[in-house]
């Protein structure tokens, strides 16, 4: 396998497509590891030295590790990080690592902490490059909805009990004007983000914050990721609209026969109808038509997962330290 280090940021941009082909043919790649995600990460937050090492057989891309170091000049002390650390839920290679973890040794860093693995996750299995100690922990949970169960739609998944609220909410929904249910287009897709960027604040303005979609920097990113997701057939985004008004926003994302959760919004003077729980349902009951086998509902666990029957998977963290 040629190995190759990528450090000038024109040249990772010109590898977009190569680099799409290969997360789309190796099994567990996430959203989180395509160009349409780590492009604008590194536009919008990347300062630091580029460090993206490949790997190909003949012409084709087989392997790709997008990292980056931060270097400290006043103690000389370095860390080396996958791109996307931080705002990513899944960090990883994307194919074998084998190779590209050989050639850490030859790069100039001290460490690297490799964060938010999951328990597949090839990198995990990867031998220690010689000279090389390392540990590897428990960092945060991921609920994780199994869709293997549904036959028609969502209410095979949840218990007679919840089906039975869903029901309840939706009426009471309708009662009070008419519902519509949307995807996000090109044309609509502005609206659609610029609802989810002031429902997001609204909500976490009640507990006297601003959430993570307040600062414009952020909200740019989202943009430019939104659009390049939704020209992959990657962006899952759905609004609900009340009287013509968006008032409840889901962004997520699919790959291969995943959907992921990656954040929402919605008016927070409806929650008392569960606009939320709506929300998801519309997000669960799509995927399953589309045909998806998982529904990952991403870091944290907060109780409204569980009711779904989502169970925990652990992702892992892997430091590196050179001795």
């Amino acid at each position: 396998m040629k190995i190759d280090v990528i450090s000038e940021f024109p040249e990772l941009e010109r590898l977009a497509a190569d680099w799409l082909d290969l997360c789309r043919r190796s099994p567990g790649t996430t959203p989180f590891q395509t160009p349409m995600w780590l492009l604008p990460w590194w536009r919008a937050f990347g300062s630091d030295e580029l460090v993206v090492i490949t790997g190909r057989e003949g012409v084709r891309l087989d392997s790709l590790a997008p990292l980056t170091i931060l270097r400290d000049s006043d103690s000389g002390e370095s860390l080396g990080l996958f791109l996307g650390t931080g705002i990513s839920d899944y960090l990883d290679v994307v194919g074998s690592a084998d190779a590209l973890t050989d050639q850490l040794g030859w790069l100039d860093c001290q460490a690297w902490d490799f964060q938010q693995l999951r328990p597949s996750s090839p990198l995990l299995a990867a031998a220690t490059p010689r000279g090389w100690s390392e540990q590897v922990f428990d960092q945060d949970p991921c609920p994780i909805l199994s869709l293997s169960d549904a036959k028609e739609d969502f209410e095979d998944l949840i218990s007679p009990h919840f089906r039975k609220k869903i029901r309840y909410y939706r009426r009471a929904l309708e009662r009070s004007g008419e519902v519509r249910y949307e995807r996000a287009t090109p044309e609509n897709l502005d609206e659609f983000l610029t609802a989810l960027y002031e429902l997001h604040k609204a909500r976490w303005r009640q507990k006297g914050m601003e959430g993570v979609l307040g600062d414009d920097v952020v909200q740019q990113f989202h943009r430019e990721v939104a659009g390049g997701m939704l020209g992959t057939d990657a962006l899952r985004m759905y609004a609900i609209r009340l009287d013509g008004r968006i008032v409840a926003v889901f962004y997520g994302f699919s790959l291969g026969r995943t959907v992921y959760y990656y954040l929402s919004g919605y008016d927070p003077q409806l929650e008392r109808l569960s606009i939320g729980t709506l929300l998801v349902a519309h997000a669960v009951e799509q995927a399953i038509h589309a045909g998806a086998h998982t529904f990952d509902f991403l870091r944290g666990a907060e109780e409204y997962k569980y009711a779904w029957g989502a169970k925990d998977r652990m992702n892992q963290r892997r430091q590196l330290f050179r001795t």
